[in-house]
């Protein structure tokens, strides 16, 4: 049996569903998904990736994440002394020969798993329709010369988080607007931000700027609706990294910053994308 877990925000659920369509088609056989993290780890967040995915769900008992603390350290003992499981992340990445229960444990963040995948575009389709409020924003942006910029403030600019994460400050985006706008002062922005005010306040915006309000929907929706912008600006997140990924405008312009965490040279932003 082979058991991929889901995690974190949608973008990290996004590559974890990657990489079990990738194991999938590696191993030929059926490939479960497992969400206890939503549970017993992170119950601030939800699984977000149902209204794309046709992966079954599975819950075994052996699966230590299964559980609370302290209940979960005494399954992670028997799940590390069980002959018939094993435990795969992203730095012990090995496929094993598929005769126990292996569960693959990790964010698996790259393109490569995925586009190894034939038609894999496929995979990302959503299953029921797009909510009505949001199919005004997507006609607005098949009709006119889009650019989405996402803007990821929150917990990224927080105390406890800035010195690791604050990479995509005022200057890079109006650095990234700057180069997007140089050659069409027409062009319509479509923002995407949990923190439109601060967006309005400290940004100077083009005439043609269009804030994508935000509603308790899946959040794959904006992501799926990034994707059809002509172009992108991005933050150093994996939600809009796959809103620029999907994007299947053959000439798009992708705009992502240099720098993914402050003081590290690891970039997960594609090779073809400008880095700024």
């Amino acid at each position: 049996m082979i058991v991929v877990r889901l995690s974190s925000g949608i973008g990290n659920q996004l590559f974890q569903y990657a990489f079990a369509v990738y194991l999938r088609d590696y191993y030929g056989e059926s490939v479960y998904l497992e969400k206890s993290s939503f549970k017993y780890r992170t119950a601030q967040r939800r699984c977000s990736i149902d209204v794309i995915s046709d992966f079954p769900v599975h819950s075994d008992w052996r699966i230590y994440t299964n559980y609370p603390k302290p209940i979960c350290q005494f399954y992670k003992a028997l799940f590390a002394i069980n002959p018939f499981v094993k435990s795969i992340t992203d730095s012990n990445l090995t496929y094993p020969i598929n005769n126990k229960l292996l569960y693959f444990d990790g964010f698996w963040q790259t393109d490569f798993y995925i586009t190894q995948v034939k038609n894999y575009k496929g995979y990302f389709q959503p299953k029921e329709a797009m909510p009505a409020f949001l199919m005004q924003y997507l006609e607005d942006i098949r009709l006119s010369d889009s650019i989405s910029m996402h803007v990821r403030r929150g917990d990224y600019f927080s105390d406890e988080f800035s010195h690791r994460y604050g990479v995509c400050n005022e200057e890079y985006y109006q650095r990234a607007l700057d180069l997007m706008m140089e050659k069409a002062d027409n062009r319509t922005l479509f923002v995407f931000s949990d923190d439109l005010d601060w967006v309005k306040n400290h940004l100077s915006l083009p005439h043609n700027t269009v804030f994508i309000r935000n509603e308790d929907v899946y959040p794959y929706w904006y992501i799926y609706l990034m994707s059809f912008c002509k172009d992108n600006i991005i933050s150093n997140s994996s939600f809009s990294w796959w809103g620029a990924f999907l994007n299947e405008n053959s000439q798009k312009k992708v705009i992502a910053p240099k720098s993914w965490m402050v003081g590290q040279e690891v970039n997960i932003a594609l090779e073809s994308w400008i880095k700024i």
